[in-house]
């Protein structure tokens, strides 16, 4: 999973955008995330509103169950694919199977042709027409299955909105007709790459006699028919059949062994170039088409859930923040330190401590910075600015009974500092105990001691 810290959004365009539609379409359907973390490091971004919404996007689906979810859907949409493919493949040998099957070893040929190319052409023609500008982008039986499967494999409460979010994306950027030609190709490129090798192993291994045959047309069509389908074929080096071979084929008596084998690989031929080379030629087309739709892929600030946090992405003023005012016996010890500077690596902080607890440490070296207490909602706004910083210590009050709001807060902390750390100062060793517990359950580390903390960064001089 995508580590938090990063404030800048990772992947490729496609999973950037997908991820922010898919918190898009969460916050539609239920509600508003808690989004102040993600929103400060959204704006560490330069002022772009796509890039601050990209980057809060991630902030939020790494924080959630929703980058899991993406990288779910993913592996299964692709097994779902494998699967279809392989099952286009295992169409194309029953094909082939079926095409050869007479057990007497004769083979129609125009039948032959009929059942191996007859349903790709069609389904060839009707793509190319729903190619054409202005007609509708709709689904197809394969794109179903393909989406059905998926959900069958992919379970859980974000995966039918992880789904709507991926194909909403498609469908706005209008990257969903090259998307259905990929998985199109891909599966009758799957069927031949079944089918022609069956047909070589068939052919190799039995005897078959080929001719052609019919009531209502005259030989001349066949010859032109024939020399027709074979000139593509022998631009690839496949033999093309001769008028002879032709009137051969037709008669009464089979043609001799050369004329059969000269079929044979004119057979193969034809499902090379007019079945496998469109195809081919049809996924290539589609994938420079999708990658011209996805590097056009941007935000949309108008759109519901977007239009929302223009002003809190670019804001026309930010407040940075003031400390509240320390006490008198923490003025004077604070009176000669630096104020927090954001280069510094290290920084500790005060979590709700009793006023009878002395803030800051006093022998807290110079080089260490101090945020202040936190005590309030804007106690955590001021600290969520100052932030990140490499290594934080949070000292709290053992005293108090862990809840549930601490544990968030402590969490967000967490993923913000690379090097988090929590030391609980006063209380009996029960209610330290409990507090030790509380922070085991969320694998939150802990130091035992302030100078133990300051050993671990090195002894920083004072």
């Amino acid at each position: 999973m995508e580590h938090p810290t990063a404030t800048s959004p990772s992947g490729s365009p496609l999973q950037q955008h997908w991820r922010a539609e898919a918190v898009r379409l969460r916050e539609a359907h239920w509600g508003p995330l808690e989004d102040a973390a993600a929103c400060q490091a959204a704006l560490r971004q330069p002022a772009d509103l796509q890039q601050r919404i990209l980057a809060r996007a991630a902030w939020l689906a790494a924080r959630g169950s929703l980058q899991t979810c993406l990288q779910q859907w993913t592996t299964g949409a692709r097994w779902a694919l494998l699967a279809l493919w392989l099952s286009a493949g295992l169409a194309g040998v029953g094909a082939a199977i079926s095409v050869l099957g007479n057990p007497t070893g004769t083979v129609n040929l125009a039948l032959a042709l009929l059942g191996l190319l007859g349903l790709h052409a069609l389904m060839f023609l009707i793509w190319l027409i729903g190619c054409l500008p202005g007609w509708p982008a709709g689904g197809t039986t394969l794109s179903h299955a393909w989406l059905w499967l998926t959900r069958k494999i992919v379970r859980g409460p974000d995966a039918a909105l992880v789904a709507q979010a991926f194909l909403s994306l498609l469908s706005r950027t209008h990257a969903w007709k090259p998307a259905l030609g990929l998985l199109s190709h891909g599966a009758w490129i799957a069927v031949f790459a079944g089918a022609i090798p069956t047909l070589l192993i068939l052919l190799s291994t039995r005897s078959y006699t080929f001719y052609w045959e019919t009531t209502l047309l005259s030989p001349d069509a066949f010859l032109a028919f024939s020399q027709w389908l074979g000139s593509v074929p022998h631009w690839l080096g496949f033999p093309l059949p001769s008028e002879l071979s032709v009137a051969q084929s037709m008669a009464a008596t089979p043609a001799p062994a050369a004329v059969q084998t000269q079929w044979s690989w004119w057979l193969i031929g034809c499902l090379l170039a007019w079945g496998v080379l469109p195809r081919v030629l049809g996924l290539i087309a589609c994938g420079l088409w999708l990658h011209r739709r996805i590097r056009q892929l941007h935000v949309d600030p108008d759109l519901p859930g977007w239009l929302e946090l223009r002003d809190r992405l670019l804001p026309t003023h930010q407040i940075l923040g003031v400390d509240r005012p320390a006490g008198r016996a923490d003025a004077r010890l604070s009176a000669t330190r630096q104020p927090y500077q954001a280069t510094r690596h290290a920084a500790i902080m005060a979590y709700e401590l009793g006023p009878d607890i002395l803030w800051p440490p006093a022998d807290l070296p110079d080089a260490i910075d101090d945020l202040g207490r936190c005590d309030s909602r804007a106690d955590r706004v001021r600290i969520r600015q100052m932030l990140p910083t490499q290594h934080l210590l949070l000292v709290c009050d053992a005293r108090l009974t862990p809840d549930r709001g601490a544990a968030v807060w402590f969490n967000e902390l967490r993923h913000v500092c690379a090097d988090f750390q929590i030391l609980c100062l006063e209380g009996s060793p029960a209610r330290r105990q409990v507090w030790q517990q509380a922070l085991s359950q969320h694998s939150l580390p802990q130091a035992s001691s302030l100078a133990s903390w300051l050993e671990h960064l090195g002894n920083p001089s004072p």
